[in-house]
């Protein structure tokens, strides 16, 4: 590993559209949040800002980074080519979804899948969702089982720590931030599962190389949010 300091600053991708007819995209919401969180990166020190920026292979990584790329160009910095890696995809959130519905479809957290769902009831449905894959009951049903998915974070937290030396910026998804710092503090599964359900949209959380791990230096935080207190921009979709 490289002497020069390792830092990763894991992003959650910007408000979805949740409940809409396609949820892998970005809401007019999300869009400003992005946007925000790139005229925040910009304003940093140049010596701190990210050398790397990578997203995951969804849509709304990608359309995160983009607006949020924007909003740093927009401040006349050099901003790095945006990379994309398959390692940091979530879940499949459509496929889980539908194999819940098809092994569990008197399931009561089923009637939140709508438009006008709260937070608090999306929250619900996923952990009865990401529960179910858990303990198995979704295998057969996916093509990623529960320990798959966490083979591969697992794989993207030791390349991660090998390559990359700087600060380094992945857009990805909550599960796959969650499973990152239960890695690093070496959590259990529903602790886990609890981290992923409190993941703020565009939530900064913030890792540092120590020798042959990942060091938990802040969780959660929406620093470019602070100023905006008069608008709703904070979400959990």
């Amino acid at each position: 590993m490289s002497s020069e300091l390792h830092s990763l600053l894991l992003v959650r991708h910007a408000q979805a559209n949740w409940g809409g007819a396609d949820y892998d995209r970005l809401s007019p919401l999300g869009q400003q949040q992005a946007g925000l969180l790139g005229r925040w990166l910009a304003s940093g020190p140049v010596a701190k800002q990210p050398k790397r920026i990578i997203c995951g292979p969804r849509r709304r990584h990608r359309e995160t980074a983009d607006c949020f790329v924007s909003g740093w160009r927009n401040t006349h910095a050099s901003v790095p080519t945006i990379e994309s890696s398959p390692d940091w995809d979530d879940g499949d959130a459509a496929a889980l979804l539908a194999a819940f519905r098809k092994t569990s479809p008197e399931a009561r957290q089923l009637a939140y899948v709508a438009p006008g769902a709260t937070a608090t009831q999306g929250r619900a449905l996923l952990r009865a969702v990401l529960n179910a894959w858990r303990l198995g009951a979704l295998d057969g049903s996916v093509t990623e089982s529960w320990m798959g998915f966490a083979q591969r974070i697992s794989h993207a937290y030791a390349h991660m720590l090998r390559e990359y030396p700087g600060t380094t910026l992945v857009v990805t998804s909550a599960g796959a931030i969650a499973r990152f710092a239960q890695i690093a503090l070496a959590l259990g599964d529903e602790a886990m599962i609890d981290l992923n359900l409190r993941l703020a949209n565009t939530a900064i959380s913030t890792f540092v190389a120590d020798q042959e791990s990942w060091q938990l230096s802040s969780w959660n935080c929406l620093p470019h949010l602070a100023n905006q207190l008069g608008l709703p921009l904070i979400s959990a979709n």
